[in-house]
């Protein structure tokens, strides 16, 4: 070898022995803990399968657990407003109630959802078609 490369030896193998000694050995055999599972390589009848982990899957998850959270939310609220229409304002309050309950329905809470649409109709249906015929007839 020639002087060049002897220097250039020399060069990379000091870098290596800079580069180590800065880095923490663990265990008397001298490997480096490079934080490495290896639970897959000792199993027994395991095949190794490198899946690519992604985080999307995750986020659909919890995307699925708020809209149905969101579902049941709103199919409350619209059975609460069914029941104030029997009370209050049976026009307004039983349109809003079938129209809640209806996308309640649709979110995923479906007796919540049936129940106001089908309260919310009913004190609708009773104020427009019922209460005019009682006043017509008294």
């Amino acid at each position: 070898m020639g002087k060049y490369e002897e220097d250039f030896k020399q060069l990379l193998d000091e870098r290596d022995r800079l580069s180590h000694a800065g880095r923490s050995v663990e265990g008397t055999n001298g490997l480096q803990n490079v934080n490495e599972e290896m639970g897959a390589d000792f199993a027994v009848d395991s095949p190794v399968v490198h899946a690519e982990r992604r985080e999307e899957r995750f986020v659909e998850r919890s995307e699925r657990a708020d809209a149905k959270t969101g579902g049941y939310a709103l199919g409350w609220v619209s059975l609460v407003f069914a029941i104030a229409s029997w009370f209050i304002w049976p026009v307004l309050l039983g349109a809003t109630a079938a129209v809640l309950g209806f996308i309640a329905y649709r979110q995923g809470a479906r007796g919540l959802g049936g129940w106001s649409m089908a309260i919310g109709i009913i004190a609708l249906a009773l104020n427009l078609l019922i209460v005019p015929f009682y006043y017509a007839v008294t």
